[in-house]
């Protein structure tokens, strides 16, 4: 690993420091509370094979980190186009919640991916391709993979992030600008 992955990697861990809460709240915990009927309809469900994507034709074009990027007219999606992360998607809460809903799909909830996900290799052709973070710089690509949930938290939104060097699945809540993958459920 040289020394800017490095960097990148302690970066992401200090992120994910900051915005993991230990400690939940009681209306979270019994949000995280399965019933016997939901574990049912659980097993009814599954992700998509693949990151949700929008078509990015006629976007204008964006440099971060020395990698190109496409960014919608709202400035809420954007698609790399630099090598073997070509054609990944980033969304912000609001643009996933919008853009799932006119394709007629659905972001899986927080206690749907806490049923789905157990670890990394529960997500078929899972891309490393890292996160927008809210000052507009892109990170952790080849290290990290970030998903949103349809479930809130406050002002802020549940995500999945999943480690190319761990198994475990990462749950946290944050800001709803920052730019996160899609999968949908089937």
């Amino acid at each position: 690993m040289n020394k800017f992955e490095t960097k990148v990697l302690e970066k992401l861990e200090e992120i994910l420091k900051a915005i993991q809460k230990p400690i939940l709240t009681r209306e979270q915990a019994e949000s995280l509370m399965i019933t016997k009927e939901e574990l049912e309809d659980c097993k009814k469900i599954e992700l998509e094979d693949y990151n949700f994507k929008i078509n990015s034709d006629g976007w204008k074009k964006i440099s971060s980190n020395g990698l190109n990027y496409l960014e919608n007219e709202t400035q809420d999606i954007w698609v790399s186009i630099d090598g073997d992360y070509a054609g990944v998607q980033y969304f912000t809460w609001n643009a996933a919640m919008r853009e799932t809903k006119k394709a007629g799909k659905r972001l899986p909830t927080d206690k749907e991916f806490s049923l789905l996900l157990k670890n990394k290799e529960d997500i078929k052709n899972l891309i490393f391709a890292g996160f927008r973070s809210t000052d507009g710089s892109f990170n952790a690509r080849t290290t990290f993979a970030v998903f949103w949930s349809s479930s809130q938290s406050g002002a802020d939104a549940w995500s999945r992030g999943l480690s190319s060097s761990h198994a475990a699945v990462y749950r946290s809540t944050g800001s709803k600008a920052h730019g996160f993958s899609v999968r949908c459920l089937k």
